[in-house]
């Protein structure tokens, strides 16, 4: 198989790109630093034996969470009370003579027959009188029990069910059991994230799994974004392996729900997994706790619809100092503020500072903007920015920017660029060929590249790395003319400086630079 083959090239005849945002929420911010280490840790503690807990009233220490060990009944009773302590409906599952899981509902307001889950194992490793079990799988387990504190009180559009599965170790028992279930029911689940040992950062460099599969890799994508947007310093890196087996996620993989499963970064694996020594001594807390906060604000993002999508085109480079018109189509789950605080165009000059500009039309959802004209030899950027009408969240294209009352104040971190072109071709003929700076760039994961072409032709579009090896080839076909745009995904690229140079009739055109940053 050829190298390219590997990654997935979407090309795109047209000139609209229609994405849907992951959005920034300060009630979100605010609701996950709720989660505090202090916090975090405590149950932590607990579930490991580090420290008594109450069960029943009574002091008790979880010395194993072992299936064959009686300390582990202990600890579904501990959850099973934790769960009610903070309010929520708790239940038990048993689907064996000794095995049950844990769970506990939040009945959504919109959407309750549409279920989100956070889950995570509770029984742990070795077999002997004593497993603390403190990131395998202690840490996931905490993480969802702070996510039931945390959202316990909210109102969410969607139910939100918390689960701690038993006997995980011994084959995914208590999923295996539960997604049976959920799909002999026809259980309307619309994503389960799973948390298996999310507290080991041995080198420290903050990366962590996503594992997913292609029916799950759009909500991966916007659960990685997510991460970027609230916890800047962790460093998601998506893993396409859908034969992943050895957690919880699996069995809703195989009966056709949508899941992935957030690991610590499994090249730096813990090195006292599945021993006595899986201890609070070996937690690596600052890892651990942002993990667990970006778990947080994903789940309320999903649980409360927390989205827009953005429909535009634009603008390209040209020879004219005439103004620019922008329009963007804007739709969200959440009616689009409008009136007051309605959205925004923000552009700057060169290297100035932004300012913005307020739609001159809006009928319904579309919106058109002017960018006055500007001298020949000047580069313009722009992004555009709105919020939801009850001033909960905004969104901005391209994605990243936050600020509120006005929508997007704190700018993305890449913008849309367009030149305004100086001059004509030698011959006297306009321009005939642009190649514009791929967007976003840097891009951790995706980034669409546009050209211009002014008459069919045959066009090849090649990715080099720095030492000049042929990486991908997306484009080597004819094309109409007019403007095109490719999206090069670049997952199992490594980070790092790439060049891409395209041939029109088997002439070298250009050559840009673009920085992939996982």
């Amino acid at each position: 198989m050829r190298l390219f083959t590997r990654f997935s090239m979407v090309f795109l005849l047209f000139s609209s790109i229609s994405i849907s945002q992951i959005v920034y929420s300060p009630f979100v911010d605010s609701i996950k630093e709720l989660c505090t280490e202090q916090t975090l840790i405590k149950i932590t503690r607990q579930l490991s034996g580090d420290t008594a807990c109450l069960i029943g009233g009574n002091p008790y220490t979880i010395v194993s969470r072992h299936y064959n060990n009686p300390s582990n009944n202990m600890a579904a009773q501990f959850i099973l009370e934790q769960f009610q302590l903070y309010g929520l409906n708790a239940y038990y599952m048993n689907f064996s003579a000794a095995g049950r899981n844990v769970y506990a509902v939040k009945t959504g307001t919109k959407f309750p027959n549409k279920k989100f889950i956070i889950c995570s194992h509770y029984d742990n490793m070795p077999s002997g009188s004593l497993a603390p079990g403190a990131d395998d799988n202690g840490s996931g387990t905490a993480a969802v029990l702070e996510a039931a504190r945390l959202l316990a009180p909210l109102s969410l559009d969607y139910t939100v069910i918390f689960i701690a599965f038993d006997e995980e170790e011994r084959g995914l028992y208590g999923s295996h059991a539960y997604a049976d279930t959920a799909s002999n029911r026809m259980d309307s689940i619309m994503f389960v994230f799973n948390y298996d040992m999310i507290a080991w950062d041995g080198n420290a460099d903050r990366r962590l799994d996503l594992i997913t599969n292609n029916n799950s890799l759009a909500f991966t994508d916007n659960i990685k974004l997510l991460y970027n947007l609230y916890e800047p310093q962790m460093a998601p890196y998506r893993v396409l392996n859908g034969n992943m087996s050895s957690s919880d996620h699996w069995y809703f993989w195989q009966r056709g729900y949508k899941a992935f499963c957030g690991i610590e970064y499994m090249s730096d694996f813990n090195p006292y997994y599945h021993t006595i020594n899986d201890n609070m001594s070996h937690v690596i807390v600052p890892f651990y706790h942002g993990f667990t906060q970006a778990a947080i604000a994903a789940l309320i993002t999903y649980s409360n619809n927390y989205f827009m999508t953005f429909t535009h085109t634009p603008i390209t480079s040209a020879l004219t100092n005439q103004p620019q018109t922008a329009e963007v189509v804007i739709t969200s789950p959440n009616p689009i503020a409008n009136i007051g605080y309605s959205p925004r165009l923000y552009y700057k000059i060169n290297t100035g500072a932004f300012t913005y500009v307020n739609a001159f039309y809006n009928s319904a959802d579309t919106f058109r903007f002017q960018i006055p004209g500007q001298p020949a030899g000047t580069v313009v950027s722009y992004y555009i920015a709105a919020q939801d009408s009850l001033n909960r969240f905004v969104g901005t294209l391209p994605v990243g920017g936050k600020g509120i009352n006005p929508p997007g104040t704190i700018p993305p971190p890449t913008f849309f660029t367009y030149d305004v072109i100086t001059s004509v071709s030698q011959n006297n003929e306009p321009v005939r060929f642009t190649l514009d700076q791929n967007y976003p760039n840097p891009f951790n994961s995706s980034t669409y590249i546009r050209f211009f072409l002014d008459k069919p032709a045959m066009t090849k579009l090649v990715i080099f790395d720095v030492l000049g090896k042929q990486i991908s080839v997306p484009v080597d076909f004819r094309l109409p003319q007019g403007e095109n745009l490719v999206r090069f995904d670049a997952n199992e690229l490594a980070s790092g400086i790439y060049f891409y140079s395209i041939f029109v009739d088997g002439l070298l055109k250009d050559t840009k630079k673009m920085i992939h940053n996982k």
